[in-house]
């Protein structure tokens, strides 16, 4: 039997975990389920800890609370509150407890071997303080993988007692090992592996589509040019959104915007106000589940050729090639939080995305609506020709006048002309077949 098909086994039980926390380990969950084989016995685990919902909301929308948080994110003060947090979500891990054995107690079969992916840390550290405890009771073999859903090397992401923590960069493996040898934790395997982007995703494009998206990225085409604007679980960008929409409309009758929201409370305003603008499709639902398989589909059944997003996980869709279905053009609102200036980071130190020097005099020719010679151009993109995404300037306007100067000075069309798969796929960082990577090696540990 191959490592793979290790999984298929009838007494073996893949667990994917989920908490009410944002969207994107939500996100990193559906792209490892697309991935596994065929014939695997899997079962989602939710938690229902709404501490850790609220905690996310709170920090995500408050400034005040941000900048705290953003302070516990570094040097001593990230020690001593990842010290008091990890004894805080493993003193409340009664109910994970509770969850997994009658997860056992459901099968038909007992299963003997139990791989439970987490991919929230909260969730992660809870699982870990009962993982003995479950396999006493059962006799069951646990096997708890940790995949880190940013390039952050925040401490909490450290979680003793998992069997293998997986990380999208040698970078963050480095710093986790130090903190836990120096705060001399339990020793846990950590692996680089590239981040897991959706397989279905990576499918090639008909050459009929490819040809498409070339021509929604050049200049003078008259096609209709689909935007995909996913908003945060959080809601965090609204305001930036309902004024990107009408100031990019006001440059450009054929811009197509695929707005995907979940519909709670604090979303309602802005979701009846983008519905009365022109050629936007709403795509919403009340369950966080049902809005990330929409995302999925809108790429599945449209040739996407720009996404305004946060640079949350979602700036690992930069390992896409420009020729994949999931291969947009990235275009980063401002980040939030230290995990998206880390993630820019891992895109900057790959190529994905120019430096901060280049981004700057970039912004400074659409702001002075100055041409962009082609001597300049040609040079920039044939140097850059791994380059993915674009980080917009701060404030819709400048975003808006940036995206199209963009357009009509051939910079999207220049870009992807000059893309290089080789170049984009060199380092194995940046490689897309991550999920793939991710089940080989759960396999050879099961």
């Amino acid at each position: 039997m191959s490592p793979k098909h290790i999984l298929t086994d009838p007494c073996t039980l893949v667990v994917f975990t989920y908490a009410p926390a944002g969207l994107g380990h939500l996100r990193v969950t559906n792209s490892l389920s697309a991935g596994l084989p065929k014939g695997v016995k899997t079962v989602l685990l939710g938690s229902s800890d709404k501490g850790i919902e609220a905690i996310h909301k709170f920090i995500s929308i408050h400034v005040v609370t941000r900048r705290l948080m953003e302070w516990f994110q570094r040097g001593r003060p990230q020690k001593i509150f990842t010290f008091f947090y990890r004894k805080y979500l493993r003193s409340y891990s009664d109910e994970m407890k509770r969850k997994i054995e009658e997860i056992f107690e459901q099968q038909v079969d007992i299963p003997k071997k139990v791989v439970i992916v987490a991919t929230h840390f909260g969730l992660a550290h809870k699982i870990a303080k009962v993982k003995k405890e479950i396999e006493k009771k059962t006799g069951a073999k646990i096997i708890l993988v940790v995949q880190v859903t940013d390039d952050t090397p925040q401490y909490i992401w450290y979680v003793p007692g998992a069997d293998v923590i997986f990380v999208p960069s040698r970078r963050t493996m480095l710093e986790l090992k130090e903190y836990a040898l120096k705060s001399n934790l339990e020793k846990v395997k950590i692996e680089v592996l590239p981040y897991p982007v959706n397989p279905l995703l990576s499918k090639k494009l008909s050459s009929k589509d490819y040809d498409k998206r070339i021509r929604q990225v050049s200049e003078g085409t008259g096609e209709v040019i689909d935007f995909c604007m996913p908003v945060p679980g959080a809601a965090v960008g609204m305001d930036f959104l309902h004024h990107l929409i009408p100031q990019l409309q006001s440059k450009y009758s054929r811009f197509r915007f695929h707005i995907v929201c979940k519909e709670v409370p604090f979303t309602r305003r802005f979701l009846e106000e983008v519905r009365t603008f022109p050629n936007v499709q709403l795509h919403t639902s009340k369950h966080d589940r049902e809005i990330v398989d929409v995302y999925d589909k809108i790429y599945e059944e449209n040739v996407i050729s720009f996404e305004v997003t946060k640079p949350s996980e979602q700036a690992f869709k930069a390992l896409y090639d420009f020729d994949m279905r999931g291969g947009s053009v990235l275009l980063f609102s401002n980040p939030v939080g230290r995990q998206e200036r880390d993630n820019l980071d891992f895109l900057r130190r790959h190529g994905l995305i120019f430096d901060q020097k280049i981004t700057q005099r970039l912004w400074s020719y659409a702001d002075d609506g100055k041409s962009m010679s082609g001597v300049m151009k040609k040079s920039l993109m044939t140097e850059c020709n791994a380059l993915r995404c674009f980080q917009l300037p701060f404030g819709s306007q400048r975003a808006a006048n940036f995206i199209w100067w963009c357009l009509k000075n051939r910079v999207f069309e220049c870009m992807i002309s000059n893309y290089s798969n080789a170049a984009a796929n060199s380092d194995f960082e940046t490689r897309s077949n991550g999920v793939e990577q991710f089940w080989s090696k759960v396999s050879l540990l099961v």
